[in-house]
């Protein structure tokens, strides 16, 4: 067996129209260990199971009375496209018309009923394992690019923050913020590592004007604000979600709920979701750390500042979801640990 590969965890899917062939493969699998067999006797019961719960592997008969079981495999495919869940057909039909159109729907491999038992564990068995060292690179390759992805917000972060915190800290409030308005773990997940990018377009600015001791100029200031194009731009042209929700972040994060921001005058929902969190928060945070040209403000004094410009430069549904007691509890708990 492989070094933490745990065959009892696997999910396995039973598609049989025959009750009889279902609990004989049920009892059979749980037997030998596997604890999460779920069943199905006809498509539509297999399409429900599917979109209730990615299966790791799907054992499904060929013959589903009038059903087309090929509809399984599509579906399949179709919800879970960037994943590889193998299937294996179960016929009685050994004909090479009828391996060619198995293989063709998409299934991974076939037996001929009956079946030998030993001869099944086997296959099904080592078709875990090859899903399983797919799921393992996969999580190794995203772990790469979002240790990439973080390189490269230090990297802008380093240019006017010489302890790098501020990037971590907005990216568990902001990920916080979005618990509180009811988000999914999946999009939780990107949002914790998409806002630490916002000001990656600083990295185009001079660090005269970063780390100007005082006020900036007018004119200075229209350098500034450039940095939220510039990292859109570094970010363009990317597929991966977390990405694709960073360069939404870094050109949206200093729009105003009035309109009144930049760097395209959004006003409302015209701005994105994602740049509406990341304002709140990474506003909330340069005000309670200290700048080149200021000292912290306190805790309290940041708060009342958001309170008041709730309506004008923000979504007043965020910053009620910032000052809710679940995200305040976690905030302070968050913000502690990052500054020690």
């Amino acid at each position: 067996m492989l070094k933490g590969f745990r065959y009892h965890e696997a999910s396995i899917l039973l598609v049989d129209d025959e009750p009889s062939a279902l609990e004989f493969l049920s009892v059979l699998l749980r037997e030998v260990g596997f604890r999460r067999v779920r069943t199905a006797h006809c498509v539509n019961e297999a399409i429900r199971r599917i979109e209730a719960e990615c299966p790791d592997l799907v054992l499904l008969d060929w013959h589903l009375g009038a059903d087309d079981s090929a509809q399984v495999i599509r579906h399949l495919r179709v919800v879970y496209a960037d994943k590889v869940i193998p299937v294996i057909v179960l016929t009685a039909d050994i004909s090479p018309t009828i391996k060619h159109t198995v293989l063709a729907a998409g299934a991974s491999d076939f037996l001929n009923k009956p079946f030998d038992i030993t001869e099944a564990l086997l296959r099904i068995r080592n078709y875990l394992e090859m899903r399983w060292l797919y799921q393992t690179r996969e999580r190794e390759l995203e772990l790469a690019r979002l240790e990439i992805l973080e390189r490269l917000a230090r990297a802008a972060e380093y240019r006017d923050d010489a302890t790098g915190q501020h990037i971590i800290r907005v990216g568990r409030l902001s990920e916080q913020v979005g618990r509180v308005l009811g988000l999914n773990e999946e999009r939780l997940f990107e949002l914790r590592h998409a806002a630490p990018l916002h000001d990656v377009g600083k990295i185009g600015v001079p660090d005269a004007i970063l780390r100007k001791p005082e006020p900036l100029a007018p004119d200075e200031w229209v350098l500034m604000r450039q940095h939220t194009e510039i990292g859109a731009r570094i970010l363009e042209g990317c597929a991966n979600p977390v990405v694709q929700m960073a360069r939404t972040i870094a050109l949206t994060h200093h729009e105003h709920w009035n309109g009144a921001g930049y760097p395209q005058g959004l006003c409302g929902e015209e701005i994105p979701l994602w740049g509406r969190i990341v304002a709140v928060v990474d506003a909330y945070d340069a005000m309670t750390n200290d700048r080149p040209y200021r000292p912290a403000l306190s805790h309290e004094q940041a708060i009342e500042t958001i309170r008041a410009e709730r309506e004008k430069q923000f979504d007043p549904l965020i910053v009620d979801a910032f000052l809710d007691p679940a995200t305040f509890s976690t905030m302070r708990g968050e913000t502690t640990e990052s500054d020690t």
